[in-house]
């Protein structure tokens, strides 16, 4: 729980955290209630299928964002600015519900905010990499990463039910929600406007050392990240790594659901409960994994978690596949689900310690970017595998691919990153 004590400890990481979690809370109920908002419309198949892939798009955009971020100037204040800019796209969100309500071309308009909206929200997050750096010390990097990820699977968690169930008290008044939702921007920008002093040595320090060079292309700007981090031989080859693996992991709800229809024997009462426990299981095991960060798991190195994250996957696959158990599957998938916290905070923290801050938003950016490109074509493989011929088959192909993700880790393990600097290290004590 040495997490806890980071935010406890230090008071701008604290008043950072829980901006964001009013933040994310305040984006992760707009996506759902938006998601059941497209489902009464006429045209509800596309109108549903829009906004999942308006919920991806922003993500593919993240090494564009991240490079706008690296060039800002006055980075809180560009911060405020953009969140107060949320505020008002929901505030329009929120005459288009009002006035042109059930309208399918006022549904494209919405769809276009809240993509806009996506986008100022992850330059806004980006904007406060350097100014994390800044605040945190290098021993409570992973911590406070973990600290971060343990708020954002808790808001994924509750906030698909507070947000239904508010829109119930509202009597399906998505006028009202969104009028609401550009509230909680608001606030999560008070936040850190009342508690602005907590920030001003940071902001100093990254405005004097910064040197953000403005005069390029953004093409040059992307090609030239791209090189800076290839040329970090160990790192870029986790970053491959973390691809394959989300390449695989993003898949997983969807071949899960198709198997319970297809097999009864996993079926824990009727299908929808079974969707919700597998699901509350999957999130404990993400939250305890992030919040205890003192474990035997804490010894590894960011290339072994992805390895071990192969064998879980592997597991997975196995239970549909040859010994049907639903008590076994739900236990698998608490130990992956565990396993897979421990690798964004190890990794975020790398990232931290790694990177250049001139260039801290713009590789962030392109990492999200590398590894959410996989998402799609996951998807396409082994989605329409399991649609087209069967669940098993699709479970099959995505443990062989794990398989290989594991022993690529095993064969490659003298060029695990974080092994050759401790021994470097060690070489030089």
């Amino acid at each position: 729980m040495y997490s806890l004590f980071v935010a406890k400890n230090n008071t701008a990481f604290r008043v950072m955290i829980t901006s964001q979690f009013v933040n994310n809370l305040g984006s992760n109920f707009f996506n759902i209630v938006f998601l059941v908002y497209a489902a009464t419309l006429p045209n509800k198949t596309l109108s549903v299928t829009l906004v999942a892939f308006t919920e991806i798009l922003p993500t593919l955009f993240s090494i564009i964002v991240g490079n706008f971020a690296d060039k800002t100037k006055h980075h809180l204040r560009s911060w405020s600015i953009a969140r107060l800019s949320q505020s008002i796209i929901f505030l329009i969100i929120t005459v288009i519900l009002i006035f042109f309500d059930g309208q399918f071309w006022s549904f494209l308009i919405l769809l276009l905010l809240v993509f806009v909206s996506s986008v100022v929200g992850s330059y806004s997050n980006l904007l406060m990499k350097p100014v994390s750096r800044f605040i945190l010390s290098d021993s409570d990097l992973q911590e406070a990463m973990s600290l971060e990820q343990t708020v954002s699977v808790a808001v994924n968690l509750i906030g698909g039910f507070s947000g239904v169930a508010l829109l119930g008290i509202l009597h399906q008044n998505y006028a009202g929600f969104s009028l609401i939702n550009a509230g909680m921007f608001v606030i999560a920008w008070s936040i850190m406007a009342l508690n602005h002093r907590q920030f001003l040595e940071a902001e100093q320090h990254i405005e004097a050392e910064t040197k953000p060079n403005t005069n390029t292309s953004i093409f040059s700007d992307l090609k030239s990240t791209f090189i800076y981090v290839y040329k970090d031989h160990l790192f870029f080859q986790i970053l491959l790594l973390a691809t394959a693996i989300n390449f695989v992991g993003t898949s997983f709800n969807g071949v899960f659901n198709l198997t319970l229809l297809h097999n009864k024997s996993l079926l824990i009462g009727n299908f929808g409960t079974t969707v919700a426990i597998f699901g509350a299981i999957s999130s404990i095991g993400l939250l305890t994994g992030s919040l205890i960060t003192n474990d035997f798991f804490k010894k590894l190195t960011t290339k072994q978690l992805i390895g071990i994250s192969g064998i879980g996957i592997v597991l997975i696959a196995a239970v549909p596949l040859f010994y049907p158990n639903g008590v076994l599957w739900m236990l698998i998938i608490f130990l992956f689900s565990y396993i897979e916290a421990k690798i964004n905070p190890k990794l975020g923290a790398i990232l931290m310690k790694r990177i250049d801050r001139n260039r801290l938003a713009g590789v962030s950016g392109l990492i999200d970017t590398f590894v959410m490109s996989a998402t799609p074509l996951g998807q396409i493989i082994f989605l329409g595998t399991a649609n087209i011929y069967s669940p098993n088959i699709s479970w099959f192909f995505m443990g062989f691919v794990a398989s290989l993700i594991t022993i690529y880790t095993i064969l490659t393990r003298q060029q695990d990153m974080e092994l050759v600097e401790k021994t470097r290290e060690s070489a030089i004590l």
